[in-house]
């Protein structure tokens, strides 16, 4: 699979804080003081600026990081015929996709489609082109996919829903 997908690509949650890291624009604004520069009065005075400008925005920018996330996942259920792959492991066939998750370091989604032993003789390249067998693993996939994009959109919903409660 690609490393650099353009299925997955994102914009704002490149940005976004999410459970494993700050939020890009945190990590910014302590370049300074990770690395012991003097700050002048004009950097601290910019810098108090620009920490206003993102808190305004960062529920914003957050909400637009959980969008992309799902709009990512949709495209990569369109685009599972050029990116399945199979492997092996233990006594399970696994199948593969790209698909982000946030909170996750690998860009894919895997599944268990079946025990080797129900497949004896063919490889596992023999299986990759076997149009049932694909269809299965697609099958599998996309069910794993969209329970994923679902609490996704439920969890926006909610991050939406408290959004316009606060605005009142």
């Amino acid at each position: 699979m690609p490393k650099n997908n353009k299925v997955t690509g994102r914009v704002f949650a490149e940005i976004a804080e999410t459970s494993r890291r700050k939020g890009a624009y945190h990590e910014f604004l302590a370049i300074d003081q990770k690395n012991g520069f003097q700050e002048s009065d004009i950097l601290k005075r910019l810098k108090t600026d620009y920490s206003i400008l993102v808190h305004d925005i960062e529920t914003n920018i957050n909400v637009l990081a959980a969008l992309e996330e799902i709009i990512t996942q949709i495209r990569a259920k369109e685009a599972i015929d050029s990116e399945l792959r199979l492997s092996l492991s233990r006594d399970y066939i696994y199948a593969r996709t790209s698909f982000y998750r946030k909170d996750k370091k690998i860009n894919d989604i895997r599944v268990i489609v079946d025990k080797v032993g129900d497949y004896v003789g063919p490889n596992i390249e023999d299986l990759i082109h076997d149009h049932e067998f694909r269809e299965l693993c697609k099958y599998k996939l996309i069910q794993a996919m969209d329970k994923e994009i679902n609490i996704n959109i439920a969890n926006l919903n909610l991050v939406s829903a408290n959004e316009q409660t606060n605005n009142l």
